[in-house]
């Protein structure tokens, strides 16, 4: 065998064994280590992991971590968010529709509208403003010569915003036109006789012929006092 046998042999070798996947996996892993990837390609979609420095606004924050860039992703991470997702069956008003003659006709239709609120706009300013659910309005509560009444600010007429700052408008200047009273109470001083706020009567409860009766006089045909006295009376005719 010639003294070149030998190497024309070994390199042989070397070019059979470049084949194998084995080799071609080295030369891959050393040609990824000798280019230079960013680890911003990996989330050059994502900006929660970017932070703006001057002019460049690519650099990564040392603070974040990839623990933290997974559970800002998560669902549990976006529950964490202020703001939801609600569907106004009535529609929003604005502005516009606020004037009478600009509202929806006709206003009994459905005009669904999904829109982004914050979680906590449905919370109540104060015990005398509510959200009144089934007709997507905010409404002002109040005592007034010794009566509840109540006025609506719909959403469908003067917006989201527009109808709950309307609302604490509107009980603000309740107070200061000293309209805003506390609630009455209303005792008999008889069993059986109670006031029903709601039916605005005298209401007298007693047994006849051991079947419960139940007797309401109007406070607003009667009078406030003759009703009171004619649920007395009758209770007590009852009792003797």
């Amino acid at each position: 065998m010639t003294p070149h046998a030998h190497l024309w042999a070994a390199r042989l070798n070397v070019c059979k064994v470049g084949t194998t996947p084995l080799l071609r996996k080295a030369l891959h892993l050393r040609l990824k280590q000798c280019l230079h990837v960013s680890p911003l390609c990996r989330d050059r979609k994502s900006s929660l992991c970017l932070r703006p420095t001057g002019k460049n606004s690519l650099l990564l924050n040392p603070g974040t971590n990839e623990a933290s860039l997974v559970s800002a992703g998560t669902p549990q991470g976006n529950e964490q968010a202020s703001f939801m997702q609600y569907v106004f069956k009535w529609g929003i008003g604005n502005k516009f529709r606020s004037d009478p003659e600009n509202r929806f006709h006709p206003v009994h239709l459905s005009r669904a509208k999904e829109v982004t609120i914050r979680k906590d706009y449905f919370d109540a300013v104060n015990e005398n403003i509510k959200y009144e659910p089934l007709n997507e309005q905010w409404e002002v509560f109040w005592f007034e010569n010794d009566k509840l009444n109540a006025k609506p600010f719909p959403i469908k007429k003067y917006g989201i915003e527009s109808a709950k700052r309307e609302a604490i408008k509107f009980y603000e200047s309740l107070k200061q036109n000293n309209r805003m009273k506390d609630r009455p109470h209303y005792e008999s001083g008889v069993e059986g006789v109670h006031y029903d706020v709601v039916t605005n009567c005298w209401v007298a409860f007693y047994r006849q012929r051991n079947f419960p009766v139940c007797r309401s006089f109007s406070a607003e045909y009667h009078g406030f006092e003759t009703a009171k006295k004619m649920a007395i009376e009758r209770v007590k005719k009852c009792r003797e």
